[in-house]
């Protein structure tokens, strides 16, 4: 199914959603956390009605991995206000809560449009090559992405003082734009660090914060459009990685930026 038909809820009353966690989007030992932040955004679209608000900045904690099977979602207001609206979020499987995350909804507004971070100049999705291996193992997530790596068409190794990767990404079937795909989109891709070290298998994220950058309403988009992403690690210590992350239009529209927390293992 095409991703906002994986994403789909069910409301069962007023703030609280159901849906089923799906094998689609597993990777090593679970679920992939921005498949779960895209249920929690989707909850509060729809919590929240189509209007002038949208999704402006999540973060998301990952308490424990979720199973396969039903989870309960539950919204509440924090505060409502004219501009910006707070929600808090709790993901539930089997009476233990797995997930937790705070988010704001806003007005777009008028002010300060410089400075700006420019789309890079790279070559196009077309002129890219499909990556030979994301990870180790093959994972289900990825078969559900199209992905092509830019610094493969560039030619352009990491250092050893920074891991950094860019990627053309897009749904493998047609997605109308989204907060839920953005959020998805800004843990879609694995780690550069596993670029970078053979050392680390896994990196399981602790939290993860995105924010969006961009008016959907008003962003240029096709159900087939590219996103453009680029992930960059600067600092590993003590057994954590952070990650962080910028995705732009294929029109070069800066939609969201992310950061998150993980551990090296």
């Amino acid at each position: 199914m095409a991703f906002h038909n994986d994403i789909a809820l069910k409301q069962v009353q007023n703030g609280v959603f159901q849906t089923d966690i799906i094998e689609d989007y597993w990777i090593i030992v679970g679920p992939n956390g921005g498949y779960l932040g895209a249920l929690l955004a989707n909850a509060g679209d729809i919590h929240l009605g189509v209007g002038l608000h949208q999704l402006r900045g999540m973060t998301i904690h990952y308490l424990s991995p979720p199973k396969l099977g039903p989870v309960e979602i539950r919204v509440d207001i924090i505060r409502s206000g004219r501009s910006v609206t707070f929600l808090r979020f709790e993901m539930h499987q089997n009476l233990a809560v797995v997930l937790v995350a705070t988010g704001s909804w806003a007005s777009t507004g008028k002010g300060l449009e410089s400075p700006q971070i420019p789309i890079p100049s790279v070559p196009s999705p077309q002129a890219c090559p499909e990556p030979t291996q994301l990870t180790e193992s093959p994972t289900r997530l990825h078969e559900k992405w199209e992905i092509r790596s830019v610094n493969r068409a560039m030619a352009s190794p990491l250092t050893p003082s920074v891991a950094e990767m860019t990627w053309w990404v897009r749904p493998k079937d047609p997605t109308p734009i989204s907060s839920a795909l953005l959020v998805a989109t800004a843990d879609a891709l694995p780690p550069p660090i596993f670029f970078q070290s053979d050392q680390i298998k896994m990196a399981p994220t602790i939290d993860l914060t995105i924010h969006i950058r961009a008016s959907l309403q008003s962003t240029k988009w096709n159900a087939g459009d590219w996103m453009l992403a680029h992930f960059v690690t600067n600092h590993a210590s003590e057994g954590f990685i952070e990650e962080d992350g910028l995705v732009w239009s294929e029109e070069g529209t800066l939609l969201c930026m992310s950061r998150q927390l993980a551990l090296a293992r």
